[in-house]
């Protein structure tokens, strides 16, 4: 008799899933260095072309077709755009005016903004544990950005937590108006896809900063920096992400995000030497409480299997 597979086995996208908040927890201190010696939207055009490149190499190592039909074709263009091109100018945006720890902790937000977006489009809906934690993660998130006082409503930082948290329901929008598409798709194909559409608007935007950008004076570490970020934290995880969106659905993707912070908090205390008040930790706490609360108070409709941020 075959042994039978347990319910908490962690499958290959599993895996994958768990390694991105690594990944990203990582990469918001690794961006916050290298922004000491590139410009934000210079940084953002190298790393996106060198996660283009890394993609269609792996598509034509693997010998994978881009054909498919002209509609979902389009539609990957678009949701390019979005998750690419408008996702990732507010979050470097944001990145460069906040804390890599305040900056981690908005895009937690994203599982709950995946629930309510997928609420209104009538993808799940709420139970009252649900809209417990929807209320708890936006009361934690409150608290973590009023520590600025009110003299933070007129800093840059607290322009960048807007910033990041715009980002955040930006990222939560491509995921849910992605899954149905990448359920249907080679998930590098359609990663591929989404960064023709997304990298070219970033480069554009990008030509001020390319030309008033000191190139000489970026070190070793800005160039392993923008390597890093582009290769592995956009290039591969957004390849793994696009693939849990296809395979397991919104919900139980975006949930494994909910390491990120932790991930990046403890690596921006040790390497950017940042520090979180009380506040800010109760604050963290309470988001990550309500993130629980509004997964496990979620109800699909009809729902069999995919369906639909931050990070980076």
């Amino acid at each position: 008799m075959p042994p039978r597979k347990s319910r908490f086995s962690l499958t290959a996208v599993d895996l994958g899933l768990l390694g991105i908040p690594v990944v990203w927890g990582v990469n918001y201190a690794v961006i916050k260095a290298a922004l000491r010696e590139f410009q934000p939207m210079a940084f953002n055009g190298v790393r996106f072309a060198l996660a283009t490149v890394t993609i269609g190499l792996l598509l034509r190592h693997r010998g994978i077709s881009l054909r498919m039909p002209r509609e979902r074709l389009w539609r990957l263009a678009l949701l390019g755009v979005l998750g690419n091109s408008v996702y990732q100018v507010l979050f470097i945006e944001g990145i460069a005016r906040t804390s890599a720890a305040n900056a981690s902790l908005t895009m937690a937000s994203s599982p709950m903004l995946v629930a309510l977006l997928a609420t209104a489009l009538g993808r799940e809906r709420l139970r009252g544990r649900g809209w417990l934690g929807v209320v708890l993660a936006v009361a934690g998130l409150t608290l973590v950005l009023s520590v600025q006082g009110l003299a933070g409503f007129t800093s840059a930082g607290l322009v960048g937590d807007l910033l990041i948290l715009a980002a955040a329901a930006t990222w939560a929008l491509y995921s849910v108006l992605a899954s149905t598409v990448m359920a249907r798709t080679s998930p590098l194909s359609a990663t591929l896809v989404t960064f023709l559409s997304g990298t070219p608007v970033l480069l554009l935007m990008a030509v001020p900063s390319f030309a008033s950008q000191d190139w000489r004076g970026i070190g070793a570490m800005g160039w392993l920096g923008v390597a890093f970020s582009g290769i592995v934290a956009i290039g591969l995880a957004y390849l793994a992400w696009n693939t849990g969106l296809g395979a397991v659905g919104s919900t139980r993707t975006v949930v494994y995000s909910n390491l990120t912070p932790v991930v990046a908090a403890a690596l921006a205390w040790v390497t950017l030497g940042e520090r979180w008040t009380f506040l800010q930790i109760v604050g963290a706490v309470v988001v990550l409480v309500g993130i629980a609360l509004t997964r496990r108070g979620t109800v699909y409709p009809g729902h069999v299997q995919p369906e639909t941020p931050r990070g980076t």
